[in-house]
């Protein structure tokens, strides 16, 4: 919830970042909104991160964020509170699965899909904020080894795949003049720098720059 809120939700800055008084503030009021745990592993990172946490801490109205939350989570949905309105699963025939279709079923959703492709009609946008701390690395996810053969990182694969997508459809007849599925990356604020020097780094892995747009969550 907080991540989610942080970029609209603002609160005035009060000392520099990273200072002793700044880092006290803040934690004092993360801890009086029953955030402390944030800076739980404050000590333990580099003093860089550790200025762009509290930058974006202080930047956060977490007190708001607190009410916002404790609203959502409070009221009653008149949507739920009407029994015509209550969710139940989709129809059979709203929706079907690859793993269960037939290939006839396939090759058609296959072609269709094909000539969007081929008429510009069909972008990717990739949910890419997130670091590989989990796995051990503060780099974006995308540009992380997960140990293939091929050594190619997520963003490698995802790159490849789109640009033989803009290769199959150029060969369909009505197929534009030049083929193009814009790629669209979100990333967090930490994470866009390092995501877009990757890409810098690998020549886009093939694809034109101006097709690649990356914004921030």
């Amino acid at each position: 919830m907080i991540a989610a809120a942080s970029l609209s939700i603002q609160t005035p800055k009060h000392a520099e970042p990273g200072s002793a008084s700044n880092f006290s503030q803040i934690k004092a009021r993360y801890q009086a909104a029953g955030q402390g745990h944030l800076l739980n592993f404050y000590e333990e990172l580099p003093s860089d991160e550790q200025e762009r946490l509290l930058a974006q801490l202080d930047s956060l109205n977490v007190e708001r964020v607190n009410r916002i939350h404790q609203k959502a989570t409070t009221c009653p949905s008149p949507m739920l509170n009407n029994q015509a309105a209550q969710l139940a699963p989709l129809p059979e025939e709203c929706f079907d699965s690859t793993m269960e279709a037939a290939p006839e079923k396939i090759n058609e959703w296959n072609t269709i899909g094909m000539t969007q492709i081929a008429q510009n009609k069909v972008g990717v946008i990739l949910l890419a904020g997130g670091q590989g701390t989990r796995l051990g690395s503060s780099a974006p996810k995308g540009c992380y080894d997960i140990s293939l053969p091929s050594n190619k990182s997520l963003f490698q694969i995802q790159a490849e795949r789109i640009l033989k997508l803009q290769r199959l459809a150029k060969e369909i007849p009505g197929a534009a003049d030049k083929v193009i599925i814009p790629w669209y990356v979100m990333t967090s604020g930490p994470t866009r720098p390092a995501t877009v020097a990757f890409f810098q780094e690998h020549n886009y892995f093939g694809l034109d720059s101006d097709n690649v747009i990356f914004f921030e969550q």
